[in-house]
């Protein structure tokens, strides 16, 4: 059983990990396009919903006053073959006509059907009528299908289109073919879309969002070392759970280490270093941002912060490509970053870093760098007791 658990926790921490490193990519597109991906998102999931779930689930179409035309072919070959024989027996163009049409063209009635907006469909259903009688494959039931009224009819067709069409008729109560719920599915899905558009403006946007504590702010000190007590800062007396140390050498284009925070079998979250924007073009890439990243599995967001050079971070127009994407500092010796979520704390701290000589500004692209990351469990009020630490080799 226990080795059942830790294959369980194993595969559990590798999909929050896959996980953590994906929102990290997809945080600062979210930063920038919020609006238009909740829009979107919300649209998709009403037509989704609406659709689907609605239109052919709870709602299904639902036909009304179809026409004769509609029929399957052998219902309409037996429908046809009775029209033949009355008209043959009785002569009656007004009831053949209405038969066959419904009602005239001024009037409400029958303006959809097939065989009133083309009359080579009518002649056409007519032949097919005529085959079926000769074809027992084309007739299983076995229906008499009179060929020799079908003959007449198709026959003498013009002459009632013209003798009733020239004598207008009464007009008889009826609806054109309609699609019973396609109105109110309409109406309904555009409702919902307003709707779950609405609640998600609220929930992101509304009262009392803006008094929600930020506990994902990066605190920065620009010395190797904080006192206790400074805002934000873990005591330094306080041994972190976990410590890694990374290092950037110009010519290691895919940087981009990770690694997971635990206490014993528990994991926790995951943080990490990455390149975050480069200059110029061909190899090696000129590296001159770098993001610190820390996720939480008991929080929703992943913190980022960027750690620019110096002349990115003075760079106008880098520094309005780079600010979206998390908090922007200055890259320095030195310098110490705090990423802090709900249960975890991190501080980064670059303990060496050399910029490369080349083309380019100076100062604008590493040649070296190195990154310390600690890791601190935050204490939070209703906690377990405290957990017993596993002694780390933090040298």
């Amino acid at each position: 059983m226990k080795a059942i658990s830790n294959i369980i926790n194993t595969v559990l921490a590798k999909v929050v990990t896959a996980f953590a490193q994906v929102m990290v990519k997809f945080q600062p597109i979210w930063d920038q396009y919020q609006f238009l991906i909740t829009l979107g998102g919300g649209f998709l999931i009403g037509l989704i919903i609406g659709w689907f779930l609605l239109g052919y689930g709870l709602f299904p179409v639902q036909w009304s006053n179809a026409s004769p035309a509609h029929m399957r072919a052998d219902f309409r070959a037996y429908y046809l073959s009775d029209v033949a024989e009355d008209y043959r027996m009785t002569g009656d163009t007004r009831a053949a006509y209405l038969r066959l049409f419904g009602q005239d063209d001024d009037y409400k009635l029958a303006r959809d059907w097939p065989w009133v907006r083309d009359e080579d469909t009518l002649n056409t259903h007519i032949e097919d009528a005529i085959i079926a009688s000769r074809s027992q494959a084309l007739n299983p039931g076995g229906h008499h299908i009179d060929a020799e009224a079908l003959e007449i009819l198709r026959a003498n067709l013009p002459n009632i289109i013209r003798e009733v069409r020239e004598a207008p008729l009464t007009p008889v109560d009826g609806e054109p073919v309609t699609r019973g719920t396609s109105v109110f599915l309409i109406v309904f899905v555009l409702a919902l879309l307003a709707l779950g558009i609405g609640a998600v403006v609220w929930f992101m946007f509304g009262p009392g969002k803006k008094a929600t504590p930020d506990t994902g702010k990066a605190v920065t000190s620009a010395r190797p070392g904080a006192a206790p007590g400074d805002v934000g800062l873990v005591d330094v007396g306080e041994p972190p759970v976990k410590s890694f140390n990374t290092p950037y050498v110009l010519g290691d284009d895919y940087f981009d280490p990770s690694f997971s925070i635990e206490v014993g079998p528990d994991f926790l979250g995951e943080c990490g270093v990455g390149i975050s924007e480069t200059l110029g073009a061909g190899d090696p890439k000129k590296v001159t941002a770098f993001e610190a990243w820390l996720f939480d599995k008991s929080d929703i967001r992943t913190i980022t912060t960027v750690m620019a050079s110096e002349y990115a971070y003075n760079d106008p127009d880098l520094r309005a490509k780079l600010e979206p994407k998390g908090d922007l500092v200055e890259l320095k010796p030195g310098l110490e970053v705090m990423l802090e979520t709900t249960a975890l704390r991190v501080k980064v701290t670059i303990t060496d870093m050399e910029y490369a000589q080349g083309n380019l500004p100076p100062n604008s692209f590493l040649q070296k760098v190195t990154f310390e990351l600690e890791a601190w469990v935050k204490e939070t009020e209703g906690a377990a007791p405290d957990i017993e630490y596993p002694d780390f080799d933090v040298s």
